[in-house]
């Protein structure tokens, strides 16, 4: 969560001439319910069914060379990581510091309890859900770190550490 996988996702589409699609926005257009709507009324395990079931819907239909912006909690889940690899998906983890991630999370005037993101409510929570993902995380075909580079900088280092694009 707030690591920048939209952002630096669109860019990388737009610098490889590719399609777009952010998982989340996905659910919450097939689901006509937030996240956080969705996490209220069903709880995270539901949630979790919901995303994995259109993981494999959206990997089934990408006909052409396709950049997915997946949630935070996506390659968590074994299946997840099986559909992703099976499909030859190569998964990237763009590496924030947790500080930047929780200041983006935060955004605007809502307070932690507030916000749209409903595993980032709480700072503390946050950081020890991080911790416990980060090895899940570090098991991506390639990590890039984001510190102090735009969303266009970071698509750059990732289109070229997956050889997609020259340096």
């Amino acid at each position: 969560m707030g690591a920048g996988k939209t952002s630096v996702g669109q860019a990388l589409a737009k610098l490889l001439r590719w399609s777009f699609v952010d998982l989340d926005q996905e659910i919450e257009l097939q689901q006509e319910a937030t996240i956080r709507e969705i996490f209220q009324r069903h709880g995270e395990s539901r949630f979790r069914e919901i995303e994995t079931a259109a993981l494999r819907a959206m990997l089934e239909q990408v006909s052409a060379p396709t950049v997915i912006a997946l949630g935070g909690g996506t390659f968590i889940r074994p299946c997840n990581v099986d559909l992703l690899r099976s499909s030859g998906a190569r998964v990237v983890f763009l590496e924030t510091l947790i500080e930047e991630m929780l200041e983006r999370c935060r955004t605007g005037p809502q307070s932690f309890d507030d916000n749209l993101r409903p595993l980032a409510s709480d700072p503390d929570a946050f950081r020890e859900l991080y911790a416990q993902r980060l090895p899940q995380y570090r098991r991506a075909d390639l990590t890039v770190s984001t510190a102090g580079k735009t969303a266009e900088e970071n698509a750059r280092g990732v289109a070229v550490g997956l050889r997609l694009a020259a340096g």
